[in-house]
């Protein structure tokens, strides 16, 4: 997490740099779709002030609170790195609104961008908080079922081994699934090339390990119950 904070803090820092009154109308969106007329009604000088002080202090500010808040909780950590410059990003179009004096469709524009953005932020959001939740496991008479996000059912039939280990495998990458502080859920790609299922908070382990059938690997750990517990819960069900 920190490597991707500090690259994405140098992106934002960088950007207060790039951009200049001069080179604006070809590296400025919007501003770039705008005719000449509508760019003389635009206070640019001004405006590329704002959004050079703003990137400046974002780059900045989002690197030292992530260094700060993850020395208390990984998770909030995470949640910063991602909502923080979402959320700058709505006050700085509410901003730079002021520097043009043209016509309302182009306020009324400005509008509908920051409405799609507050979407983005609640949408983004709702999926953190959902991420940030333990992941459970649920024993019915026909399913194993892992509820949360990414979820799935496995048939009792198709669960073929299960175990309690304390290591994972080495993770390269994503392949589809929900990763930031201390939760990892979905499909994961190992170093040799293999896709697995993680629905495990870091932070608690040993981790229940499931084979299946259908040659699934799925790592489980949660710390509302230990895997020890559910190792054993998932060996009376298999006995029955």
């Amino acid at each position: 997490m920190l490597t991707i904070a500090i690259i994405l803090s140098l992106i934002l820092f960088s950007l207060g740099f790039i951009v200049t009154p001069g080179n604006a109308k070809y590296l400025l969106s919007g501003y770039n779709m705008m005719s000449e007329a509508d760019r003389a009604k635009m206070d640019i000088v001004s405006y590329v002030r704002l959004f050079k002080r703003f990137h400046i202090f974002l780059g900045i500010s989002e690197l030292a609170g992530v260094l700060i808040l993850k020395s208390f909780n990984e998770n909030w950590a995470s949640v910063f790195m991602v909502m923080y410059p979402l959320l700058a990003y709505v006050y700085m179009i509410a901003a730079g609104n002021r520097y043009y004096t043209g016509t309302s469709g182009q306020r009324v524009g400005t509008y509908i961008a920051m409405a799609i953005m507050v979407v983005v932020v609640v949408g983004v959001g709702f999926l953190m908080f959902m991420g940030m939740r333990n992941s459970e496991i649920f024993l019915t008479a026909r399913t194993l079922e892992i509820k949360g996000l990414s979820g799935m059912k496995i048939a009792r039939n198709d669960v073929t081994y299960f175990d309690v280990t304390d290591s994972l495998p080495d993770i390269s990458s994503k392949a589809n699934g929900f990763a930031a502080g201390e939760f990892a859920k979905g499909s994961f790609k190992t170093d040799d090339g293999r896709i697995v299922k993680l629905y495990i908070n870091k932070k608690s382990h040993p981790y229940l390990l499931i084979e299946t059938a259908e040659d699934e690997t799925i790592y489980f750990s949660s710390d509302e119950i230990s895997a020890i517990d559910l190792y054993n819960q998932i060996k009376v069900w298999k006995s029955r």
